[in-house]
């Protein structure tokens, strides 16, 4: 009998070492985690298993302890877990800007814009141009646009140039114009702020652009140092995957020289801008490592903010004014049909409805009805009743930024008057094609795509304002927000396939949060912080 025990005990410790042996080796183990994996059935799971930057095994964490060894191995401790979150539109170049700029968001009055530009000059007295982004007039107590003049007199001897939160517009001095050999007889009277014989110092669309080119604190020298830093701006905010919005050729070299050398981690659908240099060198779409080019971004109109947005009727506080073509329709015309011979996707830029209309109405020329290739209508911002099913009729992409819509509704309706109901309508836009993305269009708005999550679920500002939500009825629910965010930002690129969910097969791309934002009770959610990013595996941002 007791050779029959002693049998049977060995059999049994047989067993547990061979079941033992037989645990596969991983290069990273997740568990006890709170997994949104944000698969079809928006399933929860606990724990996953990665091996060569891919997800093997997503479920319980038994299920995962139980097949799975390795010596990298994270209790999450019950912390919620995301897949890699995706920015549907950003700018990368400009956040690296930015963060060497000084930063006016959210200055109350022209004077606060002053002090801040001198607390930067006295901490970087080395710089040629003195640079600042982020301001706002909307917020100051007299709306108009500002003029330079405080400028001029603050700072004499050296080049300021100033963009507008919105991109669009810049505010420069003196010096600046100076510097750019602007003349006001040849100088673009519909881009250019004249008052009295003088430049009041406000540029718009395509000559902002010329000044902060040609103004940038970016020399080539630092090019790489800036696309980095933006790099790591973005990994602790939890991106993975971002959709990099127009790219002067210049830039699109460095941008994949350091994808090529390793350096850039963070995967990036790159989109040319559509100049001459671009259209010779770039005339098919290919990948290069983590960075893909098959977007070119147009534009039809600017910004409502400063009145660049192009309206089919006048803005309700400019009588007469209607707004501005980007470039002239012929030439966006010619630009959407070179990318479709060449077979690109196209990404327009449309603010007003007037844009929106007139960008669809060339889309449908070319594109003729349903079809798989993924052309896009970028902020969708104002969207006429009578051209919301046109996105389902030619199978275009609504990408939206909700943060534009808490950072607008305050003054947006002095613009739209009536028009206001027809603007910001994601939930409608949504319903076209059953889904869309969105992002942040950093640096204009913050990079984080939690506030992204925020504004589409809860249409508030950051101070909880309108109690009510702003337009409730094109809120999203908060599996909507996320999938915009992951999955369907993936599905914009043509890449749901490798990315934007935690699934088996898929890129090992997830974050943490010290905070469940999707359960989290409303004024918990913008607290939420991003505690560690990982990307193929390798964690590339811890708090």
């Amino acid at each position: 009998m007791k050779t029959l025990k002693y049998t049977a005990l060995i059999f049994l410790v047989g067993a547990f070492l061979h079941s033992c042996t037989m645990k596969k080796d991983v290069d990273f183990i997740g568990y006890n985690g709170v997994v949104y994996t944000v698969d079809s059935a928006f399933s929860m799971a606990e724990a996953f298993a990665v091996k060569d930057g891919k997800f093997v095994f997503v479920g319980t964490t038994d299920q995962v302890l139980s097949r799975f060894k390795s010596d990298n191995a994270v209790d999450f401790g019950g912390s919620p877990v995301y897949p890699g979150l995706i920015d549907a539109h950003c700018h990368l170049l400009e956040l690296g800007q930015n963060l060497m700029s000084a930063d006016l968001k959210g200055c109350k009055s022209l004077d606060e814009v002053v002090e801040r530009l001198k607390d930067f000059y006295l901490k970087h007295p080395k710089v040629k141009v003195l640079c600042g982004a982020g301001w706002d007039q909307n917020l100051w107590p007299d709306k108009s646009l500002p003029d330079n003049r405080i400028l001029n007199r603050e700072f004499k001897d050296i080049p300021v140039c100033l963009t507008r939160i919105d991109g669009h517009a810049v505010l420069a001095n003196e010096a600046a114009i100076k510097a750019m050999g602007l003349d006001i007889n040849t100088a673009d009277k519909g881009e250019c702020k004249i008052s009295n014989g003088r430049f009041t110092g406000i540029f718009m669309e395509n000559t902002a652009v010329r000044f902060k080119t040609d103004l940038s604190p970016v020399s080539a020298d630092s090019l790489n140092d800036a696309l980095l830093a933006a790099q790591q701006e973005c990994f602790r905010y939890g991106l993975t995957s971002v959709c990099d919005a127009e790219l002067e050729y210049g830039t699109l070299k460095t941008l994949l020289s350091l994808a090529e050398d390793g350096s850039l981690k963070l995967k990036v659908d790159a989109w040319p801008l559509p100049t001459e240099e671009n259209f010779e060198k770039v005339t098919k779409p290919f990948t290069l490592k983590n960075v893909k080019v098959d977007t070119y971004k147009l534009y039809r109109d600017g910004a409502l903010g400063s009145r660049g947005s192009l309206l089919k009727e006048d803005y309700s506080d400019m009588p007469g004014w209607k707004g501005l073509d980007f470039y002239a329709y012929d030439r966006f015309k010619a630009y959407c049909q070179w990318c479709y011979e060449h077979g690109f996707r196209v990404a327009t830029h449309c603010i007003g409805d007037a844009a929106v209309a007139s960008a669809l109405d060339v889309y449908a020329e070319i594109l003729k009805g349903e079809n798989s290739l993924g052309w896009r209508i970028e902020h969708a911002q104002i969207v006429a009743d009578e051209d919301l099913d046109r996105f389902r009729q030619y199978s275009v992409i609504p990408s939206v930024q909700p943060t534009h819509c808490t950072s607008d509704m305050f003054w947006a309706k002095e613009r739209l008057g009536d028009r206001i109901r027809t603007g910001y309508r994601y939930k409608e836009l949504l319903n076209q094609l059953g889904w869309l993305p969105s992002g942040t269009d950093f640096p204009i708005e913050h990079v984080t795509p939690i506030y992204t999550f925020f504004a589409a679920v809860f249409r508030k500002n950051l101070e909880f304002k309108p109690e009510e939500g702003f337009q409730m009825e094109n809120a999203l629910t908060k599996e909507e927000a996320l999938r915009s965010m992951t999955i369907w930002a993936a599905r914009s690129t043509s890449e749901e396939a490798s990315k934007g969910s935690i699934e088996a097969g898929k890129a090992a791309d997830f974050v943490t949060t010290d905070i469940d934002f999707f359960t989290a009770d409303e004024k918990k959610v913008p607290e939420t912080r991003v505690t560690g990013t990982w990307l193929n595996g390798e964690k590339v941002f811890s708090l």
